[in-house]
């Protein structure tokens, strides 16, 4: 790994450098910031430290040039301010990080440890524009009916949570049918007044209503010879529903305020997160269209009944975050990923995604640790808060069960080790920096990696 500094102040430059150099990385240091990117392009470093205010230069203006540099290095800004608009516009330019004078020493290790962190992640060069991915047994049944369902033409009713991917299934029951060259036209049944829900779907006249200056296609006319998408197909009334089920008889639609009738060819796709057997008892939804639409039926398992997927669907929206930001590389620890798990998501997969999202827009490339997730996964859920809790009690009661001797000894043990490992990870093996987390000596710690066999050399 190679570094760069820029700086016009020697004791700065030495100071850094002799961190650097500690670290295992190739330093050089420059007192001038005149020719900086021409050197850095020479040079091609993995991360170079730059002084806002050089003598000869100003920092912003060559972190300006540094950002168009094809192979861009990971620059840290180093100031003697500390006005917010100098953070600000470094973090805009796309800046890593941002440290003031005099800077904390461990912060500076923190930040070389995560960028050597970021270069061992693999560049991500595939990326997928569909939301579904799923290796568990309830994604396999869901498959399996997609794929059925692509090698007929019957309708198709995905039953499912708010944010399961309900629209995602549609889109690819549509790509894997023999309709796929053809339109796929989606239309959300809940967000259309009911009595523009007739002129939306089977188009009107130029005079038909009140501020038809135009004619205007349907939705079943722009989808004739591939698929249309009815979603919240709930919410639609039970006026609209009767003509809906007409269409579906007959495959022909009259625009409102024409007496011409088109013939149409279009597979009917319809989604609803509520229970449409229970409205049909209700006499909120037609018996009738139910059965006509529910000709198959794929029902999409809320995320926290297939857990298992969340790793996938993490790597997935990761890689298309990257994409959308202009990244070259990006990725969630092993501990934010099993922190990922634990929580339940009622926003199911549309919320997973709008995290990953989050993380990546405001993080970029660097590593996604525990301590960057959103409080209500690593704190604000009471299962994930307490389930260090439960797991240590329940382990407890196995115990006693099995009749074993000693447990307050093995489970302080264990407890013990868990701890001292998961803090001599943070510092990757630094065991005076280890002593200042857990509060103990620097002796203690080293006792203890002999005593309760330790692998400092793994972790």
């Amino acid at each position: 790994m190679k570094a760069l500094i820029f700086d016009d102040e020697r004791t700065i430059r030495n100071v850094l450098k002799k961190v650097l150099i500690k670290e295992d990385i190739d330093v050089k240091s420059y007192e001038s910031g005149k020719d900086a990117p021409e050197i850095i392009q020479e040079e091609n470093p993995d991360v170079v430290f730059l002084d806002i205010s050089l003598g000869d230069a100003d920092g912003l203006d060559i972190l300006k040039k540094i950002i168009t540099f094809e192979n861009k290095p990971y620059v840290i800004m180093i100031s003697g301010h500390n006005e917010y608009n100098y953070l600000i516009e470094a973090m805009k330019l796309g800046a890593y990080d941002y440290i003031p004078k005099p800077f904390d020493i461990n912060r500076i290790r923190k930040v070389i440890n995560d960028i050597k962190k970021i270069l061992n992640i693999e560049t991500v060069t595939e990326t997928s524009e569909i939301d579904i991915i799923g290796k568990s047994p309830a994604m396999e049944e869901v498959f399996k009916v997609v794929g059925r369902a692509g090698a007929s033409d019957e309708p198709v009713l995905i039953t499912g949570e708010s944010g399961t991917g309900k629209e995602v299934i549609a889109k690819l029951i549509h790509k894997y049918s023999n309709r796929a060259d053809n339109p796929f036209i989606a239309i959300n049944c809940a967000a259309i007044p009911s009595g523009l829900i007739e002129a939306e779907l089977f188009g009107y006249e130029k005079g038909a209503f009140t501020g038809a200056d135009r004619s205007k296609k349907g939705k079943f006319l722009l989808a004739d010879g591939g698929t249309i998408f009815l979603d919240e197909i709930s919410e639609m009334s039970l006026e609209a529903q009767g003509k809906l089920l007409r269409v579906l008889q007959e495959m022909e639609v009259t625009p409102v305020g024409s007496s011409k009738t088109y013939s149409i060819d279009v597979r009917v796709v319809s989604a609803t997160n509520k229970d449409l057997i229970k409205l049909v008892a209700e006499g909120k939804f037609r018996e009738d269209l139910f059965y006509r639409l529910s000709v198959i039926e794929i029902h999409l398992p809320p995320l926290r009944e297939r857990k298992e997927d969340i790793p996938d669907l993490i790597e997935l929206f990761l890689k298309q975050a990257i994409k959308k930001y202009g990244l070259k590389k990006g990725g969630f620890t092993k501990e934010a990923i099993e922190l990922m798990m634990r929580y339940d998501y009622p926003g199911n997969v549309r919320e997973l995604k709008n995290i990953v999202n989050k993380l990546i827009a405001l993080y970029r490339e660097r590593p996604i640790t525990p301590e960057l997730l959103p409080p209500k996964i690593t704190g604000g859920s009471s299962s994930v808060k307490h389930n260090w809790k439960d797991s240590f009690v329940a382990e407890t009661r196995e115990m006693i069960l099995k009749n074993k001797k000693n447990i307050y000894t093995k489970m302080i043990e264990e407890a013990e080790k868990l701890v001292i490992e998961e803090v001599l990870k943070y510092t990757n093996g630094n065991i005076s920096e280890a002593a200042k987390y857990l509060g103990i000596h620097r002796n203690t710690i080293h006792r203890k990696i002999e005593d309760l066999n330790i692998a400092i050399n793994k972790l």
